[in-house]
């Protein structure tokens, strides 16, 4: 609704088109001052304004709320621009500079030329400044918006450095800072700043991890997403009540840079990354990424998702670029696992139909890829590469459950021996407690008897009294170690490593992640396993020797 001015204009008086500007930003919050600064107030003030200004009528208000006087890319001042443009707007009214812009060298060319060139007179009230009226010639008022302008700037300046010391420190502290929770997170109802689990994307997640390391590529998991109707994390954001902003192009579809990113975040093992982009500036409002190295990571700020294990095969897995079941077939159980022994390169997948069936091998490609010189036709098959891993980690199981059937024994024996000496020890403390009680009863008798004089009964029931406390000490640690030694584990956890796949018949992708890290075939068609626990492996050999040894 226009407002008008009950006092009339002169005669042949120009009437000005005037536009009220109105600004709130955050820091306005953050600095305590909403009062003053609120969007109520500015209207208040410049409706008081207008009122001494017969020759202005309102032609419309415009509002920014909760943006920054630093950047001039705000809506309601852009259609400000348009309005100013297209004669509607011939006047701009603000409360002060501040309102205006913080940007020195923006505002004084707004005013100096953009205005000047429009034809447009602007009111500053609170700076005292208005273009048509305000009695100053050109220097005097360059000079006095010019300083104010620098003085607007300086504090925007001022409390950027501050917000961004303040964040940092929260980051350093591992505090939540972000908008949004990662995938699979949700802030916690009593504090912002702590992560807490969403079951619902949680599970999903774990279903990620779970469907990678089972030998599914990435879009693989891409389409087994989209074929079950889960909304990426975006879509689900909205579907759950966040104001998160949607890109146009979002149909609520997974895709594989959101699966890959989420395989390479450290947050699902409870670790808190944060510092991924900066703003170049406080003028700038452009943010670039940060390198891995200037990132913020605090451990163990929040409860994880998956385990380390889980996370880390993952990321090698990454490294390793492989390529796993794309039609949802079965997965590659070998995939970014086995190497050229003489190139080292990751060898491909290949499939030939015959008559009499499907024949898969692996093969070395750099011959094909570079030249002909640079390697040679290596070739494994699937099924032979299978069954000689198998045979192979069956072979070290085997060995470990003939290390831990002697190592057992041995133990027994050592457990038998030292249950039996505790048990003897401790008899003949307790026989040895007995006795010390009897003759503190006695030592009284004696006394009154007149046997000993005063001084040697309590000399000497002293002695007995700190006799008994030494062997009730040494009576309870007795019962402690006899307790512990009967309940003792019999199972040897480096064995255990390898004897809770003691009855493998068939190879699954997790066991294989779980014990070997590369897999060399050599021109001959024969295979080199390297373990991913060989310090493990040692480590038994070495307890085997010594077990033999005693």
């Amino acid at each position: 609704m226009d407002f008008r001015n009950n006092r009339q204009p002169e005669p042949d008086r120009r009437i000005w088109k005037a536009a009220f500007y109105i600004r709130l930003s955050k820091e306005d919050f953050d600095r305590g001052q909403t009062e003053s600064e609120s969007i109520s107030n500015q209207r208040e003030i410049l409706t008081g304004v207008l009122k001494l200004h017969p020759d202005i009528v309102l032609a419309d208000t415009y509002v920014d709320d909760g943006v920054s006087g630093t950047t001039y890319d705000r809506p309601s001042f852009l259609r400000l621009k348009q309005d100013i443009d297209s004669g509607k707007i011939d006047c701009v009214m603000v409360k002060d500079l501040s309102r205006l812009g913080r940007n020195y060298s923006e505002s004084g060319d707004l005013i100096d030329n953009y205005f000047a060139q429009k034809g447009v007179r602007f009111i500053s009230f609170n700076n005292g400044i208005d273009t048509a009226g305000d009695g100053m010639n050109a220097a005097t008022r360059c000079i006095s918006i010019g300083v104010t302008n620098v003085i607007n700037e300086s504090y925007a300046a001022s409390t950027s450095v501050n917000i961004r010391g303040t964040l940092n420190n929260h980051r350093l502290q591992g505090k939540f800072i972000g908008a949004f929770a990662s995938y699979g997170y949700k802030k916690a109802p009593d504090d912002r700043h702590r992560l807490i689990v969403d079951d619902e994307a949680a599970d999903i997640v774990r279903m990620i991890f779970h469907e990678y390391l089972c030998g599914s590529s990435i879009l693989g998991i891409v389409k087994k997403l989209n074929a079950l109707g889960i909304p990426n994390p975006t879509r689900y954001k909205q579907l759950h009540g966040f104001n998160f902003a949607q890109n146009s192009k979002n149909d609520g579809l997974w895709c594989e840079r959101t699966v890959r990113r989420m395989l390479e975040n450290e947050m699902y093992i409870g670790n808190m990354v944060q510092g991924y982009n900066t703003k170049i500036n406080y003028k700038i409002h452009k943010c670039r990424s940060l390198p891995k190295s200037e990132r913020i990571i605090v451990t163990g700020t929040h409860e994880p998702l998956v385990s380390k294990e889980v996370f880390w095969q993952a990321r090698e897995l990454l490294r390793r670029n492989l390529r796993g079941s794309k039609r949802g077939g079965n997965p590659d159980l070998f995939s970014g696992m086995i190497f050229c022994a003489d190139c080292g390169h990751v060898m491909s997948k290949k499939t030939n139909k015959h008559s009499y069936g499907v024949y898969q091998y692996y093969k070395c490609t750099t011959k094909q890829k570079k030249n002909p010189h640079a390697c040679t036709n290596h070739t494994v098959r699937i099924d032979m590469l299978e069954s000689a891993v198998l045979s192979y980690l069956k072979g070290i199981i085997d060995f470990a459950a003939d290390y831990e059937h002697i190592a057992r024994q041995l133990r027994q024996s050592r457990k038998t021996a030292e249950y039996d000496y505790l048990k003897s020890n401790l008899a003949s403390q307790k026989k040895e407690r007995e006795e010390c009680i009897l003759m503190i009863d006695n030592l009284y008798p004696t006394w009154q008897q007149g046997l000993l004089t005063q001084n040697e009964f309590l000399r000497q029931k002293e002695k007995l009294n700190q006799k008994l406390a030494a062997l009730d000490e040494k009576i309870e640690m007795l019962e402690q170690s006899r307790q512990e030694s009967a309940n003792a584990e019999t199972n040897d956890g480096i064995a255990g490593h390898f004897l809770k796949h003691r009855n493998i018949d068939r190879l699954t992708r997790p066991i294989l992640l779980e014990f070997i890290d590369k897999i060399y075939a050599h021109d001959d068609g024969s295979v080199t396993v390297r373990l991913k626990c060989k310090d493990v492996f040692e480590e038994l050999l070495q307890k085997q020797n010594q077990t033999h040894a005693a």
